[in-house]
């Protein structure tokens, strides 16, 4: 589905199309005769024809993909199992190993995650199983990023999830500027942290269990961190429908390095560790042409 992230504020309001109408006659009077800002008039009410048609078009897109969700939750749940599997039969994997199977989702996230993701991150991060995207049309059209989690000593959590919600219609006011589906909202979710984790995260040092607890937008965009905070925002929003479109289906591609349109916020990677992930790309490359 084609969305456009953008963070939309309270307090801006456009001028209703009337208001709008004696502008364009005012400025364009010189330019324009009567007839031509009549014929423009007609041309933007025909324009107004598309944009209800793709209105139901993005409508019709959202339920295609939710109706497709069980379809991809099979092949997501076989992964799943392989991941599973693959960690059982080898005792757990090699733990102490970043890169390696047993990391899975670890070394996906900070391939594809360009925040900050510490090291204190990192050992919450290795019990990270499965991440799911969750589509909702009703009431309102959504979709909710899930994080599973396997039981561990830092939270009592098994599901974290960011909710980012999405107006798929047109402003009553500037129907010229709908430019397709937009998420307008999101939220995250409380995490029930354990006692002594509680008074570590007090500290309140930069962590990639932020990305749950995302700031509100200030009412007045006069308000002097109202572009901090429509920054943080608008970047948040990027973020989510990057996982849900590409993270989540492509992970093993993240994971070996093949798709690179994002960089580790690891700056200690090295020359050295690339040229080894690209002679384990390689094997596996060939692992698979011999099947």
């Amino acid at each position: 589905m084609d969305v456009k992230p953008r963070v939309t504020s309270k307090a801006s309001k456009a001028l209703p199309l009337s208001e709008k109408m004696k502008q364009l006659e005012s400025q364009n009077k010189p330019k324009y005769s009567d007839k031509e800002i009549q014929c423009i008039a007609d041309l933007k009410t025909l324009y107004l024809d598309t944009i209800k048609l793709d209105v139901e078009l993005q409508e019709s897109i959202h339920k295609m993909e939710k109706a497709f969700e069980s379809k991809h939750d099979e092949i997501f749940d076989k992964r799943l199992k392989l991941l599973e599997h693959f960690k059982k039969q080898n005792q757990g994997g090699d733990a102490t190993k970043e890169d390696g199977m047993a990391n899975f989702w670890l070394k996906v996230l900070k391939a594809s995650y360009t925040e900050f993701i510490s090291k204190k991150d990192e050992k919450i991060l290795v019990y990270l199983k499965d991440i799911r995207a969750r589509l909702y049309n009703e009431p309102t059209a959504k979709f909710v990023i899930e994080f599973h989690f396997e039981p561990n000593v830092f939270f009592t959590d098994s599901i974290l999830t960011k909710t980012y919600y999405l107006n798929c219609l047109p402003d009553a006011t500037d129907p010229f500027s709908y430019d397709g589906a937009e998420i307008v909202k999101c939220e995250g979710c409380k995490i029930n942290w354990n006692q002594l984790e509680k008074e570590k995260n007090k500290k309140a040092l930069p962590s990639f269990f932020d990305f749950f607890d995302p700031p509100n937008l200030p009412d007045n965009n006069d308000d002097p961190i109202y572009a901090d905070i429509n920054a943080i925002l608008q970047n948040d929003f990027e973020l989510g429908f990057y996982l849900k479109e590409r993270v989540i289906p492509k992970a093993i591609l993240f994971f070996t390095g093949e798709i690179s349109d994002s960089v580790s916020s690891d700056s200690e990677t090295d020359d050295d560790d690339d040229e080894e992930d690209q002679t384990k790309d390689d094997e596996i490359h060939g692992a698979v042409g011999g099947n």
